[in-house]
């Protein structure tokens, strides 16, 4: 039974593809990174693959640099696409440093966004101080996307109990998703690992998890792996790419399963 009745009217509609369910779901979600791009990058982006996508993440704190009427105009039309909006945690770390936590969620909330993200990519924060943001964003009406990981360090994956213990008190301080940092395991490694992200999974339900994906390789181990209902985050220019690979276009003998639907 085809799930996705959005694909009929695209092109070739008479070439049967995997089906997925359609917006708003509930798994396989698809996070697109905006590092600061304007409105005719956003038209363009939804115009090319706005129903693949479910979330746009505003990252790197670019947020900051742009003007109260582009963000503005940017959520409202991802929102009219049906994209969910959430902002990545670079600013909401100097809010942190300056005693403005309160502030800032209330302005996200202002915003229109959905979600928020915690994380400790530049700071140095306890675990105690992240789950007290959670909790803080939380009773301002956002869901939370907390970081598991640190950018710019490997090690951060060499204790898998400490991951486990991180991820436990993110879920009980309320955490709507746990953001699975790139750097560490795709990133900046000899070696994809892969063992921790099976561990991880097999500790918790993969639905409880974004996972960072930044390139064909690690895309494609997710979805091999986990299967097409794995939570990505990705950037702009990878959507197609990554919907083809959860529809089984680009696998190796999809069209000996599909050809009889």
């Amino acid at each position: 039974m085809d799930q996705d009745p959005g694909l009929k009217k695209m092109a070739f509609s008479f070439v049967r593809v995997a089906p997925r369910p359609g917006k708003p779901r509930e798994a396989g979600l698809t996070i697109v990174a905006d590092r600061g791009i304007a409105m005719n990058r956003v038209a363009d982006l939804i115009e090319a693959g706005g129903e693949y996508i479910d979330l746009v993440k505003i990252a790197i704190g670019a947020y900051r640099l742009q003007s109260v009427d582009l963000l503005k105009r940017k959520i409202t039309a991802l929102h009219r696409a049906q994209i969910g909006v959430f902002f990545a945690g670079d600013v909401t770390e100097a809010a942190f440093l300056q005693g403005v936590s309160s502030q800032f969620y209330a302005a996200v909330k202002e915003f229109g966004a959905e979600a928020v993200e915690v994380s400790s990519a530049q700071v140095a924060m306890s675990l105690r101080d992240k789950c007290e943001l959670i909790r803080m964003a939380s009773a301002a009406g956002l869901k939370v996307v907390a970081e598991a990981g640190q950018k710019g360090h490997e090690d951060w994956t060499s204790s898998q109990s400490y991951v486990f213990a991180q991820v436990d008190a993110y879920k009980k301080a309320g955490a709507w998703k746990v953001l699975v940092q790139g750097e560490g395991i795709s990133e900046g490694v000899s070696e994809f690992k892969g063992d921790l992200i099976l561990n991880l999974v097999a500790r918790f339900d993969a639905q409880d998890f974004i996972f960072q994906a930044k390139d064909g390789t690690s895309q494609a181990w997710y979805l091999n792996t986990l299967g097409n209902q794995a939570n990505l985050d990705i950037d702009d220019h990878q959507v197609i790419d990554v919907e083809l690979m959860r529809r089984g276009i680009r696998k190796r003998g999809v069209f000996g399963l599909i050809g009889s639907l």
